[in-house]
């Protein structure tokens, strides 16, 4: 999945077309496509281990030339274990887990540039990285169905391919409010949550996801142009 996305964001650095014109737009809406991850105590130092599939629908709202306010809903999948692993753990027995989640949030997003076609507004580039943060709700099945709130924060690249088309990439992170993601179905007594039976602050022991991507959105809502020499 990696080099997928580097050979896509490649060829798309040496498609751009150097004389392309159009006009500004208000609104983009699309399709994402990458991977997810799991981070949790059951993997606590690599952001990118046990990847899933991930697809969903990406809109942005563009407020201004470089801040928008982006809505995503997307489906992905984590899993891990502690198998080989198991004595690190207080109590703890050999349990793995995988299954699929739902993530939908809104996230403002600030562009280091101006973003647009340069012939239609002044200091516009086609190329603008990005960061992003924002707040979400992920949907899940650990014993039951569950719903958390989850803090998604990230960096990405995003590139104006033709006048109304978008590509990018991007890296976020789900920072959950809750830590059962981990759950393993089937098991009695030893859990991932709550390992040493502490009663901690509800920002510690927390579960995170994170979200790879590339995505291709259109442009709607023509707002015109800037006219100058």
């Amino acid at each position: 999945m990696k080099r997928l996305i580097l050979i896509i964001l490649t060829a798309v650095l040496f498609l751009l077309p150097a004389g392309m014109k159009g006009q500004a737009y208000r609104m983009e809406l699309g399709l994402l496509g990458g991977a997810s991850s799991y981070m949790g105590d059951a993997n606590s130092s690599n952001p990118l281990m046990n990847e899933h599939a991930t697809f969903g629908l990406l809109g942005r709202y563009n407020l201004s030339g470089n801040l928008a306010l982006k809505a995503n809903l997307l489906s992905g999948g984590i899993s891990g274990s502690t198998i080989g692993d198991a004595g690190a753990y207080l109590n703890g027995v050999e349990l793995k887990f995988n299954r699929r989640f739902v993530d939908a949030g809104i996230q403002f997003e600030l562009g280091f540039y101006q973003y647009g076609v340069p012939g239609y507004k002044a200091g516009a580039s086609r190329i603008c990285p990005y960061i992003s943060a924002g707040l979400g709700i992920t949907g899940y099945k650990s014993d039951k169905t569950r719903i958390c709130a989850n803090i998604p924060f990230g960096v990405g690249v995003k590139a104006k391919v033709m006048p109304r088309l978008n590509v990018g990439c991007e890296w976020s992170f789900r920072k959950t409010l809750a830590d059962d993601l981990d759950y393993a179905a089937g098991t009695s007594g030893f859990q991932l949550n709550n390992l040493w039976a502490g009663t901690g602050s509800w920002n510690k022991n927390k579960d995170w996801y994170s979200v790879l991507n590339v995505y291709v959105t259109f442009d709607l809502y023509g707002i015109g142009s800037d006219c100058y020499k």
